[in-house]
This record gives C-alpha cells, structure tokens and sequence, in this order.
C-alpha cells in the first residue's frame, strides 16, 4: 500500500526538479527530470489501477482522478491501445481530431488546479487556433458625439493579434504494455498526469521569466524594448525592496495601477507575489510572518490583499508583484500537430515513446502589470507588544 503523504512529498519534489531543469534550459537536466517524473506517473497509476481494477463505481473511480470517458474518448483511446501494440510504424496525424478537445480541456483544468499562478492568469486553450484576438486594454469608455478618425485609431489600439505559432511546447511519454491492458479509462489517467506537469512545467516557468524567443514573453521582461534575436527581451531593471512596510508596498503598488497602454489609471483590487522557493523561506516568510499577542504566527501578512506564490521560474534573489489576468497565455495542438511514436529512443521491447505538441503564447497585456522586485536585502518586521497603562496592547512595528 502506498503512503500518501510519501506520494506527496516526492511527486512535488519531482515537479520541482522538473520546473527548476526547464527554467536552466540543460537538456540532459531535462531528460532525466521528465524519466524520473514518468516513472513516478506510472509507478503511481499502476498501483492504484490494481488496487481497483474491479472498481466501477463512478464515485470511487472519480476520487482517484479516473474519469467517465466519452464515447469519443473512449474511441480514441481504445485507437490508441490498438495502435501501440502494433509492430507497424504508425503514426496519428492531425492531433485536432484525433486527441478529444475534452481531453485537452481536462488537461488544463488539472493543470490550473495543481500549479496556483496558471489559474490567476488569463489561461486560454484555444484549440487549432493559430491567432488570438485580445482586447488589450479591456472595457472601454463610450464617448458621445460623432463618429471620426479618431475613435477608430483609438479602438484600433486596443486589439492585439497573438500568434500562437511562434511557440512550440513539445512533451514525451512512454506506453509500456502493461499500462495499455489496463483499458482505455487508465490510460487517459496516465496521459493526462504526465502532460499536465510536463507542460505545466514549462508554461509556468515561460510565464515568469520566458526571454520570448521561441517561448513567452515573462513577466520579468521589457517587451517593449530592444529583441535580441540571439537571447530574446531582456528582464526590467529589478527594483531594489527592503522592506514590505505600507508605504514602500503602496508605493509599488502604484506603478501597477498605471496602465501600460493607456497612461491613465487603473482600479487594482487584489495582486499576485511571485518568488522563489527558497527565497520565500529565507526572505519573505520572515517578512510576512507577524506574531500575535496570543502567541500564533499568523503567515503572509502584507498591507494589500496578496496571493503569495512560489515558483522556480523566478530568479534567486528577485520576485514579481503584479496583476494576475493581466497576463495573457494561449495554448492549443495548431492544426498541423501530431501524436507520433518512436520505438529508437528506449532499448526496451515493452518501451514506445510518444510526442505531442502543443503551440501557444503569452506575454503581459502590458509594460505596467507586473514589477521586477530584488529582494536580495529584504529584512522581516519584527513588530513588539507593549501594554499601555489602559491595559491594551499596542503593536508596534519594528525593522529588523
């Protein structure tokens, strides 16, 4: 039997190694991060597959991620298992029809539910769409009078195309036999846990700190400066921060509530704070963490309303603060992908590895929505209680 919490630990151990060797870009780091990452998935569901193989209840079935396929699905699953088994090159071509869009779909709310930061977004599965039309600046004000050049130059401002083929997000699986004799509702549980985190890796990381070549534009770069076609846009100057106090996170808050596009200002009313793992434990728990007069801490303490997220994609010593769906990421299969296999990548008879493709993009609506921060030198705020003569307890902030 399995320990859950052992499953934890190491599962997001491994989607760390995987998102950390993404972020450095060493093809080998690569490689034995996603074999490490597949044998976990298949470890993982064979164990649970013969624990309750027997099981038909749609309940039981569901709580173990398993879902009731569609009679597509099942059609293409099933297409997929006969196919795998064969000796005979084969290969699926068109993914758009041959991979269900309800498996995609599936695909990317896992996705949004096991990585925080790709559900703040504006995360959008696209389909074949090889271009997304975007109103970059949204909701716009109704002006009374005639109609003119102006107005039309105005709204024409406000449309922004993506092509979403200017990047291409490729991840590998491997089917061994015994995982396809476990039927068609096993093996969309295992395609789906294997492409969620390796795409899920690479997207969150391209999200943060992509340099826009061949990726995203990250949140960390200055896409409206120069595009160095050998090592993309470089990162914004990093602001320096020492301390999280309201006037200094007002202050940067500030630069937020500008619009990029327009100059003119904007509502904020929630924002997103984006670090390093280690960096959160080593600089930002210490200066968020308050202890109360009943002798609790109380964690992710700042004068705004703040969704703390950590991520490898940021660089050590920095973070970003900004507007979540101000952040637009588009991802779909093109209409030109394809699910083919390789039988000369493993040396194992039972080993067929298969690559699917995905296409997108992303990139900030604009230059203001996010802040490149250097927390280097960030210091925690020790705040001290004292009891005045009323005996009342007064919090007093005190900078480390």
């Amino acid at each position: 039997m399995m320990n859950l919490d052992q499953m934890k630990e190491k599962k997001d151990l491994l989607r760390n190694a995987l998102a950390e060797a993404i972020r450095t870009g060493d093809e080998k780091q690569i490689g034995t991060a996603m074999d490490n990452w597949m044998q976990f998935v298949t470890d993982t569901v064979m164990a649970e597959a013969n624990g309750m193989i027997e099981a038909t209840d749609r309940n039981v079935l569901a709580a173990r991620g398993v879902r009731q396929l569609t009679a597509e699905e099942t059609k293409f699953y099933e297409s997929f298992i006969k196919d795998a088994r064969q000796d005979a090159q084969t290969v699926i071509n068109n993914i758009t029809s041959a991979l269900p869009q309800t498996v995609i779909d599936s695909v990317m709310e896992d996705i949004k539910g096991a990585y925080p930061l790709l559900d703040m977004i504006d995360f959008t599965n696209t389909g074949a769409a090889i271009k997304w039309v975007l109103n970059a600046q949204g909701a716009q004000a109704a002006v009374w009078g005639d109609l003119n050049e102006a107005i039309t130059k105005d709204l024409a401002g406000a449309i922004q195309v993506v092509d979403l083929t200017q990047c291409k997000l490729s991840a590998y699986m491997y089917a061994t036999q015994d995982m396809l004799a476990l039927g068609p509702q096993w093996v969309d549980r295992y395609v789906r846990a294997l492409l969620a985190d390796a795409l899920a890796a690479g997207i969150e990381t391209a999200i943060v700190d992509g340099s826009g070549l061949k990726q995203p534009i990250g949140m960390t770069r200055n896409f409206t400066g120069n595009f160095n076609q050998s090592t993309g846009y470089a990162r914004k100057s990093a602001t320096a921060v020492t301390t999280l106090d309201p006037a200094t996170y007002g202050g940067l808050l500030a630069t937020l509530a500008t619009d990029g596009l327009t100059g003119k200002p904007r509502p904020i009313s929630r924002v997103v704070l984006i670090v390093n793992p280690a960096d959160y434990f080593t600089k930002i728990m210490p200066a968020t963490t308050v202890l109360t007069p009943m002798g609790t801490y109380v964690s992710n303490v700042l004068p705004f309303p703040t969704d703390v997220i950590q991520s490898v994609g940021v660089p050590s010593g920095k973070a970003v603060l900004g507007i979540a769906k101000k952040y637009f990421m588009g991802i779909g299969t093109g209409t030109g992908g394809k699910l083919e296999y390789s039988d000369d990548f493993k040396f194992l008879d039972d080993l067929r590895t298969y690559k699917i493709k995905f296409y997108g993009m992303g990139r900030p609506y604009d230059i203001n929505a996010f802040a490149y921060l250097d927390i280097s030198n960030l210091v925690p705020i020790n705040p001290t209680f004292n009891a005045n003569v009323s005996g009342e307890i007064e919090n007093t902030p005190k900078t480390s």
